[in-house]
């Protein structure tokens, strides 16, 4: 019997909504649900329209904003939700809204997504973070983590019964094979901010002069002083603000390696991205980011924080020959689309459901 399923992601994040517009394509490709997706006005990814797709002018944030208090619109989305009846619904990421949804959508199912069970220390959203998360685990009948690794910590951390918390792997939309540019430069994609190690970039660029890095994302306030110090390296080319989905592409495809210098993590989509355009990683091991590199075959683990080593390894493999690092690029396309394409994301999805 098919399932009436709302897909639900106000984020402006385009991680979020490449995995959540993949899921609502999927499903619908497969035609064994009724899925239905609601997401912001403005998305920054390409998503397939129709009659099913609900595109809402919601807070961009998860935080306290003037739109968080737009009760008219709120009040006729929590109607119009009610109106369909769904069996599920299922919240992608964390924001305000969820929380009314959840309350006053009926008789529905809900999941929420966690991907951060223990918040990161330094990132400015730390406690709206923890406050979420706790909101969320007391309103949703499910809780859905990315990785194995937290399962016991968000139990024991929010007092959920291990009964309502569900492990499912990310995923993305794969493209076919991307080939190699060998253009001899290596990838530090994301918001720049402390959790995930700009201070360790600039050490191992220091340490790497004769390899060129580019490093892509919005920075933090709080990392400002590194990036100039990232901007003054002759080896480095810092590309700040906007992302655009063209400009992430470009970003990964004109990269030999992307890098994962990470503090602190629970898993990364910089490496799925990397294994969808067929790049391989270097990934300090850190959280749960061994779940999703397999060492020596789709890139390499670091002990974590030892830069000198990261930095040797970086060196190591820029002087891979090319049908060495032909297969390793071959390796890391097969095992991340085997493992996190939104097509393969499907049976998983369902098979979580019938559990719920």
């Amino acid at each position: 019997m098919k399932k009436k399923i709302l897909l639900v992601s106000f984020s402006d994040n385009a991680d979020h909504q490449d995995t959540i517009f993949g899921l609502y394509e999927a499903l619908e490709d497969e035609g064994k649900q009724d899925v239905y997706l609601l997401a912001i006005k403005t998305p920054k990814v390409a998503l397939r329209r129709s009659s099913h797709t609900w595109l809402v002018d919601c807070p961009e944030r998860p935080g306290i904003t003037k739109k968080t208090f737009n009760i008219f619109l709120l009040s006729a989305l929590i109607k119009k939700i009610r109106k369909e009846k769904f069996d599920v619904i299922y919240f992608e990421s964390l924001h305000v809204w969820n929380l009314p949804i959840m309350i006053f959508s009926g008789s529905a199912c809900t999941y929420q997504v966690i991907h951060e069970v223990i918040p990161h220390e330094g990132d400015k959203q730390v406690k709206m973070v923890d406050l979420m998360n706790k909101a969320v685990v007391k309103l949703s009948d499910n809780i859905v983590l990315r990785n194995k690794k937290y399962v016991a910590d968000l139990v024991e951390r929010y007092n959920v019964d291990s009964k309502r918390v569900h492990y499912l792997e990310l995923w993305r939309r794969f493209p076919a094979f991307t080939k190699p540019r060998f253009s001899k430069r290596v990838l530090f994609f994301g918001r720049i901010n402390p959790y995930k190690g700009a201070d360790n970039l600039l050490e191992i660029a220091r340490l790497c002069p004769e390899i060129q890095f580019d490093v892509v994302g919005r920075v933090d306030p709080q990392m400002q002083e590194i990036v100039k110090q990232l901007k003054m390296l002759p080896n480095v080319v810092v590309k700040s603000g906007y992302v655009s989905d063209e400009d992430m592409k470009d970003a990964f495809v004109n990269a030999d390696w992307a890098i994962v210098p990470y503090n602190s993590a629970s898993q990364s989509g910089v490496i799925i991205d990397a294994y969808k355009y067929s790049r391989p990683v270097i990934a300090f091991d850190v959280g749960a980011i061994s779940e999703q590199v397999e060492d020596g075959k789709s890139g390499y683990l670091v002990k974590a924080g030892d830069n000198q080593k990261f930095a040797e390894r970086l060196k190591k493999e820029f002087a891979m020959n090319k049908s060495q690092y032909i297969a390793m690029g071959l390796y890391a396309y097969g095992y991340g689309s085997k493992k996190y394409a939104a097509v393969g994301a499907v049976e998983r999805f369902v098979k979580m459901l019938k559990k719920g």
